[in-house]
């Protein structure tokens, strides 16, 4: 049982108590729906988006083209139509552009107002404004742009659109945010914009320019590594498609299915980029009951997930593996929870500058429901206990709470009994929790600040009312 307490902000979670068996859809794929956004806009002519995401992110994308003089027309709730003006055919805005809780957004619209020649602002809500700005910034200013953050590294951004010269640049960082942000950049450079990646990142960006016939090349290194060369000054064509459902939000319900005792989740018509199914490649190797039906490849590769109840092992998770399930580490944790071992995750530094610091955000929290966890300082360690709801359920009925001290004296419970956990502003963290809460037998969960959830999933708690009732 799921129910929103008095503030509307936190909800009440009563952990199941019986299996799932249920088929389910998601929305568009959040990463694909700001891309199409993009690049329709600054296409030459009309593009159709048939299941846009129409998260709260997402819309603020909409929101911003609309802004910059772009004609886009909602024919229904996730289907628009954008008049799209070629490369230069965007306006100043006459205020602010808010881009609220995304980061996509502001890293990958710098790239396009950096090149057009007029002022813009960018600015967040407190939590986008905190995360730091420099690896766009610098890039860009290397290019020319006239870009300024706050203490020259965070939101507000304000950005005075100039011609940009091509560069060569070697990311330090694998990102397909910043390695976007420069490939919209290099559209406006006059001369070829190199762009090299130490490992390939998710691909996106690269796949619509291939849709829409723009001139460039990729190919891979002798190192393993990736080089993207774009030209600028060309024309971006217009497009038709339809988004397939975002992988990161069926990632909750495969932890749902895998978790949730004689369960069996079933999600339809899923994104199965190679870049962004890192978490299926390591769920089978954590021996994961996880199938893919219905494969096909059209735009993207597009498929249904199977998910059935497990039991897993840890794992040990490597710099390899993070770039392909570098938004999946917070459900990761939940499923590390209850795997067999002690699950170590390194070479993942980059989650401490996401919406929060997800490292320790996921840590504190395992750690107030009596999971063992600890960080490092580019990742955390887990110990996984496959029986933990069960001996937890168990402790609950003889109401032996000293023992549940001694199974973890890190946890943290209310006067009730029950756990009290913080989302700190973070979509991806709150819906984490809300799953861990719900295979937590018959125990009941407050997870506090879950509106933040509307940022990249508002259907969320539409789908968990629909399988768990």
């Amino acid at each position: 049982m799921i129910k929103l307490l008095a503030d509307k902000n936190s909800v009440s979670v009563i952990g199941l108590n019986k299996p799932i068996k249920s088929e389910i859809n998601v929305p568009g794929d959040k990463s694909i729906s700001h891309r199409a956004v993009m690049l329709g806009s600054i296409a030459n002519g009309n593009s159709t988006i048939i299941n846009l995401s129409v998260s709260r992110d997402n819309l603020a994308t909409v929101t911003a083209f609309r802004k910059l003089g772009i004609r886009i027309e909602t024919l229904e709730e996730n289907k628009i139509k954008i008049h799209g003006n070629g490369l230069y055919g965007l306006k100043e805005p006459q205020n602010i552009i808010n881009t609220y809780n995304s980061g996509t957004l502001t890293r990958l619209i710098s790239g396009i107002l950096a090149g057009n020649d007029f002022f813009s602002v960018l600015s967040g809500d407190k939590y986008l404004n905190s995360r730091p700005m420099a690896r766009i910034i610098d890039p860009l200013a290397l290019m020319g742009a006239k870009i300024f953050g706050r203490k020259n590294n965070y939101p507000p951004l304000s950005i005075i659109g100039s011609k940009l010269k091509p560069i060569y640049y070697d990311m330090p960082i694998p990102s397909a945010q910043v390695k976007s942000c420069l490939i919209f950049a290099g559209l406006y450079a006059d001369g070829n914009t190199v762009i090299y990646e130490k490992n390939k990142t998710r691909d996106h960006t690269e796949r619509f320019l291939s849709l829409q016939d723009y001139p460039f090349t990729e190919e891979g290194t002798a190192d393993g590594g990736n080089i993207i060369n774009v030209k600028g000054g060309g024309e971006l064509k217009p497009f038709n498609i339809e988004i397939p459902g975002d992988f990161s939000s069926a990632a909750f319900f495969i932890a749902l299915g895998l978790l949730l005792k004689d369960s069996e989740i079933t999600i339809k018509n899923v994104l199965l980029n190679d870049r962004r199914v890192g978490l299926i490649n390591i769920l089978k190797r954590m021996n994961a009951n996880i199938a893919i039906i219905d494969y096909r490849e059209d735009f993207e590769k597009v498929g249904t997930i199977k998910a059935s109840y497990s039991r897993l092992s840890a794992i040990n998770i490597t710099e390899e593996d993070v770039p392909d399930m570098i938004d999946e580490f917070p459900i990761f944790a939940v499923i590390a929870s209850f795997a067999e071992g002690i699950t170590t995750v390194h070479g993942a530094k980059e989650l401490r500058v996401k919406e929060t610091d997800r490292i320790k955000a996921i840590v504190t929290n395992l750690n107030k429901f009596g999971i063992k966890s600890k960080e490092y300082d580019d990742g955390f360690e887990i110990e996984g206990n496959p029986n933990y709801s069960e001996q937890l359920d168990k402790l609950n009925k003889s109401d032996k709470f000293e023992e549940f001290d001694k199974l973890n004296k890190s946890a943290e419970k209310k006067d009730n009994g029950s756990f009290d956990i913080k989302s700190y502003g973070d979509h991806r963290i709150a819906m984490s929790m809300i799953i861990l809460a719900l295979l937590l037998k018959n125990k009941e969960t407050a997870v506090n600040d879950v509106r933040c959830i509307n940022t990249s999933f508002p259907g969320f708690f539409d789908i968990l009312k629909k399988i768990i009732l």
